[in-house]
């Protein structure tokens, strides 16, 4: 049985050739053509990435038409906007931050995202509008830009709800649980998430909720019943080998070091680094790095890298809850020196979002 191709993958196949196009590289477009076309027989399903192939195969056979025979390719290949074309340099943006999203660029997802905004008119479908609002959403979620964010995603929730699509409406309503817990509005968060819990009918979406309510419980240093809810999303089988699964493991591993379980803990730890290692995730094998130079092998450099690295690539609240940990910790210690030392990085981590703001690149 062969692998399936990521649409995600394809989807940035034809942008590459669609950008050929705009830019009159005719030679280029023919041979991505029929790269795409290759690759679109292998794809896993996607409706959204089947439509986009179609409008920009249109366009190509219309540019290079062929009752044009005798005249100078380059005199045929050219290219006069329509509003077809405005909808397909949306489609060509949206796509193009799709992929920076699943690459974990997010800064440049958004620029991406913004230029298809800009566009939003030429959608005339309510679903993919809403589907746009529920990524924006989520990209500034992940830079931690929270208002905007929620902005984005409670648009989403509401469009999907109007179209009835309850199951995108929950996906983006825990999202928005997931945001009040990271703001520290904890009761808050676990209702609306424990809301998307009773309306969720995906296995999947289930345990990404019941993980969500595990990090609640986790940031409020309520580490058994962390554990609790990291070990229910892990029962799920969905989840279990999945790239929702390395997560739950590794946040499992580090909720059971905090209770002092070491040998489970480590047993947990070394399932996680493989699966993160399997996944190629940056995050979560930089928090691998946190949790074995602090709890496993005692190495301040490892876990000061390990900071140092997801501050670097704009990871703040990830930066901002391992220095609170750290800062937790030396104060228990007395060791008022690092207090102090992790105290201003969490800080300096909280103040970069709020400088970065909207105009962000």
């Amino acid at each position: 049985m062969y692998e399936k191709i990521p649409s995600a993958k394809v989807g940035a196949k034809i942008v590459e050739w669609y950008s050929c196009i705009l830019s009159n590289s005719y030679e280029e477009a023919i041979l991505l053509k029929d790269e795409a076309k290759q690759m679109l027989k292998s794809m896993e399903e996607d409706d959204k990435i089947l439509a986009y192939y179609s409008l920009v195969e249109y366009r190509h056979d219309n540019i290079l038409d062929k009752s044009s025979i005798n005249e100078p390719l380059e005199d045929k290949f050219k290219f006069v906007e329509s509003e077809m074309d405005r909808y397909l340099k949306y489609l060509y943006y949206f796509i193009s931050g799709q992929d920076e999203f699943n690459n974990q660029r997010y800064r440049t997802a958004i620029k991406m995202f913004r230029k298809a905004e800009r566009l939003l008119e030429h959608v005339k479908d309510d679903m993919e509008e809403a589907d746009f609002l529920g990524y924006m959403g989520y990209a500034y979620y992940r830079i931690d830009q929270h208002l905007l964010a929620l902005s984005y995603l409670e648009q989403a929730e509401t469009a999907f709800r109007r179209l009835g699509l309850v199951y995108n409406a929950v996906n983006n309503k825990q999202v928005i649980g997931a945001i009040y817990v990271e703001l520290k509005q904890y009761k808050k968060g676990e209702q609306i998430l424990k809301e998307c819990l009773e309306e969720s009918t995906s296995p999947t979406t289930t345990g990404i909720i019941l993980k969500a309510i595990g990090l609640s419980k986790f940031f409020q240093s309520e580490y058994k019943a962390a554990e609790h809810y990291f070990e229910k999303t892990l029962e799920i089988e969905e989840i279990r080998n999945s790239y929702y699964g390395m997560k739950a493991l590794t946040e499992l591993s580090h909720a059971r070091f905090k209770l002092g379980k070491i040998e489970e803990a480590i047993e947990s730890f070394r399932k996680a680094k493989a699966s993160v290692q399997y996944y190629k995730n940056f995050e979560f094998q930089t928090r691998c790095k946190f949790i074995e130079g602090l709890y496993i092998t005692n190495d301040d450099n490892m876990v000061d890298e390990s900071i140092n690295e997801l501050n670097e690539s704009g990871f703040f609240f990830e930066v901002r809850e391992l220095a609170e940990e750290l800062i937790e910790i030396f104060e228990k210690k007395g060791d008022n020196e690092n207090v102090i030392k992790y105290f201003k990085i969490a800080y300096n981590a909280k103040l970069k979002p709020e400088m970065i703001g909207d105009g962000q690149e």
